[in-house]
């Protein structure tokens, strides 16, 4: 009984400490001090980007998960993908700060980009260090972004 009573508690807790990301207004965030470095070789399993930046948050939200960043590489006139299953989020958590990421380019064979997207994206690749705010439990938005940069692997 006592069991089943702490199994209840803990639903009961965890349900409330849900955030409505919804609810929560838009922040604007801006990248500085960029710098990116390739890392490995084009077709190889290990073909990364290796990424810093410095960030601020303009009208930052204390709220778990909020904040993401990702890069971005285009695909045809204004879509891009990127891949983040199976990686380390780059999780932001404060106001301003320094972020320090690999992120795995589609380049590198075993990175998981689909196919369809792989044959429309075309050399120089074109990709963008973005910063994220959640929407929903699977939606999210872009509120800063950096400028064009352009990946023309070795081969």
């Amino acid at each position: 009984m006592k069991k089943i009573l702490g199994v209840v508690c803990a639903f009961l807790l965890a349900g409330c400490t849900l955030t409505n990301y919804s609810d929560i207004e838009k922040s604007e965030a801006e990248i500085s001090n960029l710098k990116v470095e390739e890392i490995g070789k084009a077709g190889s399993k290990i073909h990364k980007l290796e990424v810093e930046f410095d960030y601020t948050i303009k009208d930052y939200k204390d709220a778990p998960n909020l904040y993401t960043c990702s890069v971005l590489f285009a695909v045809s006139g204004t879509r891009m993908v990127s891949i983040t299953k199976g990686r380390n989020s780059c999780i932001i958590d404060s106001e301003n700060g320094f972020v320090s990421v690999l992120w795995d380019t589609p380049f590198s064979s075993r990175a998981g980009y689909r196919r369809k997207d792989l044959k429309e994206m075309k050399i120089p690749l074109k990709f963008h260090v973005a910063i994220h705010q959640k929407e929903s439990s699977r939606a999210n938005t872009i509120i800063g972004m950096s400028e064009a940069l352009y990946l023309n692997p070795r081969i």
